[in-house]
């Protein structure tokens, strides 16, 4: 198993804080750490969010810019909880934080906000299943969305995400630590934020409900496609199709970018 995203992170839970080292910048101390564990543990989301928002505004200070997002998480889901606890809002409250956060955040927020939107999916399937689309335009309520548009907010927001490649290819994924949970396989599989978060995007695409949104002229991988080809002719491959939305199409090519952006490794694991 490789990394994955905290709990509070992925379903914007209500978890204890981790303590930092007195040594990493923006980490509280010992008493303070306490207190919002005990208003945690005590079921006492206003105070504990009293307590953690200078947390937050400490970490923005000193540039921890993962701790501040699994703060942030945690800022929402006290929110979630003082003001209803539903779900759909911590999205919309998630969106409203990577506005305004620094640019160095807003590509992991972004990749934590697509897996908001691929959990809410996961817990409400059936809904977005059963619902038919309408030729009206869906609007910005998700709970009125059929499953293209759930699909095709979720590609968009790893779709940004991933734009931002120069800057994910320069962070060490061990940077983000506080943000990540430890697999069992070492961080060469996935050395880079940018591996990360494209693996994250890869397996979405994967999912068998992409099959529930196909265009009619979708595309498909032929067996005697370049894909099975030498690495060079893969690299290479200038896939031809008139579905530019095709998830498969999106797939390829982010194959395509990780393989050249690990062509000359040492380490030939990820």
């Amino acid at each position: 198993m490789v990394r994955a995203l905290t709990a509070a992170v992925v379903l914007g839970g209500m978890v204890a804080l981790i303590v930092l080292p007195r040594q990493v910048k923006g980490a509280p101390d010992a008493a303070t750490t306490k207190a919002l564990e005990e208003a945690m543990r005590k079921g006492q989301p206003k105070t504990a969010l009293e307590i953690l928002e200078p947390i937050l505004a400490r970490a923005l200070k000193y540039r921890n810019y993962p701790r501040a997002i699994k703060l942030t998480g945690q800022k929402i889901a006290l929110e979630g909880i003082i003001q209803g606890n539903k779900p759909e809002e911590k999205i919309v409250r998630l969106q409203a934080e990577i506005a305004k956060a620094p640019k160095e955040m807003q590509p992991v927020m972004e990749a934590v906000l697509a897996n908001w939107y691929w959990h809410f999916f996961q817990q409400n399937r059936w809904r977005f299943m059963q619902r038919t689309a309408t030729a009206q335009p869906p609007g910005d309520d998700i709970l009125s969305w059929d499953l293209p548009r759930i699909l095709a907010e979720i590609d968009g927001h790893f779709t940004t995400a991933l734009a931002a490649e120069r800057q994910l290819k320069k962070i060490p994924v061990a940077e983000y630590d506080p943000l990540l949970e430890k697999g069992n396989v070492p961080d060469t599989y996935r050395p880079t934020l940018y591996d990360f978060v494209a693996f994250e995007a890869l397996s979405f695409y994967a999912a068998g409900e992409q099959a529930g949104s196909r265009a009619e002229d979708a595309f498909d991988l032929q067996s005697d496609s370049p894909v099975f080809a030498t690495t060079d002719e893969f690299v290479k491959w200038q896939v031809q199709t008139t579905d530019s939305e095709s998830v498969t199409v999106k797939a390829v090519k982010l194959y395509q970018d990780l393989m050249q952006f690990h062509r000359r490794d040492r380490d030939q694991a990820a």
